[in-house]
């Protein structure tokens, strides 16, 4: 419609040029078979709608190009970000089957020392029994009864293999703490034949020295016979008295003079 209307403005315009060209007549003339410029004005007007539907068509599909652009950029970005991601993928599942491959190891590892452990802690066990009845003799019922709770957790079915070598551990880490350490104590202990209260200072394995509880008689532990000797009253005695007060921390550290075991040779 708004094409038709311009149209016939256009006539309209066209008739008054003409006439005010050429004049009436001659306008008459020319404009005689006003049908063929309608027809003409038609097509024209049809071609103007073609053009602006196939303006309108291309604007859509620019339109919808750069849609569709927009969209493989970000179909681009994704793809990007999904194989930075599947890289970084690879390389967490290279690094577990390395993990993997070690944990087997450790695995058949533990299983040979699971074997072997049981047949180690027999013969530590062993050992530290042999040394024990062969060491000083002070705290003697606490030491054996370490020793039997070490064994019979080693001989308890329900106990776990860990538990059964930390009890060994805890004997030998134990016994060498005596190494290192004084202290004094009373204990009752046989004297040539009789059983006589005394207190004993252990100073390390160094020397266990004993003084009855009158302080007349005053002697030590002789491990190589494996009993108690006395020592002459009037050499040891306040030195002894000494010792005890030092080893229960009533006097200050001192240089003492008492009867210490010559060293052995390393076997």
């Amino acid at each position: 419609m708004k094409n038709r209307r311009i149209t016939k403005m256009s006539m309209s315009a066209l008739v008054l040029l003409i006439s005010s060209l050429l004049g009436n007549a001659q306008a008459a003339e020319i404009l005689v078979d006003s049908s063929i410029l309608d027809q003409a004005m038609d097509v024209v007007a049809d071609k103007y709608s073609e053009s602006a539907e196939a303006q309108e068509e291309i604007t859509r599909l620019a339109n919808s190009a750069s849609s569709t652009f927009e969209e493989f950029k970000r179909a681009n970005d994704n793809l990007e970000s999904l194989l930075v991601l599947n890289a970084g993928y690879r390389r967490q599942i290279a690094a577990q089957e390395q993990q993997l491959e070690t944990l087997a190891e450790s695995i058949d590892s533990v299983e040979e020392v699971t074997r072997e452990i049981p047949l180690l802690m027999e013969k530590m066990l062993s050992a530290i029994e042999q040394f024990v009845a062969m060491d000083y003799p002070f705290h003697v019922d606490t030491r054996t009864n370490r020793l039997q709770f070490a064994r019979d957790a080693i001989d308890n079915p329900d106990v776990s293999i860990a538990e059964k070598f930390r009890q060994v551990l805890v004997a030998y880490q134990t016994e060498t703490s005596y190494g290192r350490t004084f202290e004094t104590y009373a204990d009752t202990i046989n004297i040539n034949g009789a059983d006589r209260d005394v207190n004993i200072a252990r100073f390390g394995r160094v020397a266990l020295i004993y003084q009855t509880t009158d302080r007349q008689e005053t002697g030590a532990w002789d491990n190589e016979a494996r009993a108690w000797v006395s020592l002459p009253p009037g050499e040891y005695r306040t030195a002894v008295q000494t010792a005890i007060r030092v080893a229960s921390q009533l006097d200050a550290p001192r240089i003492i003079n008492l009867p210490v075991a010559a060293p052995e040779a390393a076997q």
